[in-house]
C-alpha cells in the first residue's frame, strides 16, 4: 500500500484530488509556460516517490518490454522520467489551449495532414485512434485548430471534480462531448459532418476487445471503435504526439489504415487493430519515457 493510502482515508483523498485538479487547471491557464513546466515536472517526480504501487507497476512493465536490453538503473531512471513527463504534459494539456495561433504553431509541429483531408473529403469523417503518449489531451484541440471538428465519447469519472475538469479539457469550440450511451447512428451523423471521433485503445479496460500484439506481447485491446468504423465504412487514422527535447511537441499521423476484407470479420478486426497497435508501439519505443507505464497493460490473459 502506498504511503498516501496509509495516511489519508479514501474520502479525503478524493476531496484532495478534486482540489488539486481544479488548482492545476487554473494554474495551467495562468502560469508562464517555462515556470509551469518546471513546477509540474517536479510535482510529477514527487509522485514517483510517493505512489509506490504506480512506481512498481511502471518499473515492472518497463522490465517486461526492455529488460533484456536495459540495465536496472536505466529502467528506474526512465520510470522516474515518465512521472516527470506526465506532470509536464498535464500542464501543457491546459496551457497550450490558451495560446494564440502563431505561438501554438511554433510550439506544435505535425506530419502532413493528407490522410485527414482525404477522410474529410470523402464525407465520412474519421475514427482518430490515439494513445496515452505525450500530451495526448491536446490532440483533438490541435485538429480543431486545423479545421477538423471533433467528437469525444467519454464516461463519467467517479470523482465529480475530476470529471468536470476532464470534460472541460476534452470539449470546447468545434468538439462535441457525448456519453458512451449515445446512439451509434447519431455519432455517424456527426462524423458525416466532417468530424473525427477520438478514441484511446492502449489500455486494458473492462470493455469489448480482442488480443493483438502490443510492444511485443499479446495485449487485450479495446475493439468497439474499430469495429464501428469497419461496420459503417469510416476511415481509421492513428495519431500520437510526443514532446521534443526543446519542450515543443510533434503530432505524428498515419495514412488511412488499410481495409482488410477476407470475409472473416473477426480475423479482419484483429488484423486492423494490429496495424493500429504497430503504429502506436513504434512511437512508444521511440519515446519510452512519455507513455503511461504505470497501467497494467497486460493484465488480461488469453484463456486457454
Amino acid at each position: 500500500m502506498s504511503i498516501v493510502k496509509k495516511i489519508i482515508p479514501k474520502h479525503y483523498r478524493h476531496l484532495i484530488l478534486g482540489w488539486m485538479v481544479k488548482a492545476g487547471f487554473a494554474i495551467g491557464r495562468l502560469l508562464p509556460r517555462k515556470f509551469g513546466l518546471a513546477l509540474f515536472s517536479a510535482m510529477g517526480t514527487l509522485c514517483y516517490y510517493l505512489l509506490s504501487r504506480n512506481r512498481k507497476c511502471a518499473v515492472n512493465n518497463l522490465k517486461l518490454v526492455f529488460g533484456e536490453k536495459w540495465c536496472d538503473d536505466k529502467i528506474r531512471r526512465t520510470a522516474r522520467n515518465v512521472f516527470s513527463s506526465i506532470g509536464k504534459n498535464l500542464f501543457d494539456a491546459v496551457h497550450l489551449n490558451t495560446m494564440r495561433v502563431k505561438k501554438f504553431d511554433t510550439t506544435v509541429s505535425h506530419d502532413p495532414l493528407d490522410s485527414m483531408e482525404a477522410a474529410k473529403a470523402a464525407g465520412k469523417g474519421a475514427i482518430l485512434v490515439t494513445a496515452h503518449l505525450g500530451c495526448f489531451e491536446m490532440l483533438l484541440h490541435f485538429f480543431v485548430r486545423k479545421d477538423f471538428g471533433g467528437v469525444v465519447v467519454g464516461r463519467a469519472f467517479k470523482n465529480p471534480a475530476v470529471d468536470g475538469i476532464i470534460r472541460k479539457m476534452r470539449s470546447g469550440p468545434g468538439i462535441v462531448y457525448v456519453d458512451r450511451s449515445e446512439n451509434p447512428r447519431n455519432i455517424v451523423r456527426m462524423l458525416r459532418e466532417g468530424r473525427m471521433m477520438g478514441v484511446l485503445v492502449d489500455q486494458d479496460t473492462k470493455v469489448e476487445g480482442v488480443f493483438a500484439d502490443f510492444l511485443g506481447r499479446p495485449a487485450f485491446t479495446p475493439s468497439s471503435a474499430i469495429k464501428f468504423a469497419m461496420k459503417f465504412n469510416i476511415p481509421i487514422i492513428v495519431s500520437v504526439t510526443a514532446r521534443l527535447k526543446d519542450d515543443k511537441h510533434h503530432v505524428f499521423i498515419s495514412p488511412i489504415i488499410d481495409r482488410i476484407d477476407t470475409g472473416d470479420f473477426e480475423a479482419d478486426l484483429v488484423s486492423t487493430i494490429q496495424q493500429v497497435n504497430d503504429f502506436i508501439s513504434g512511437y512508444i519505443r521511440k519515446y519510452p519515457d512519455q507513455w503511461v507505464w504505470m497501467h497494467e497493460r497486460w493484465k488480461t490473459k488469453i484463456s486457454k
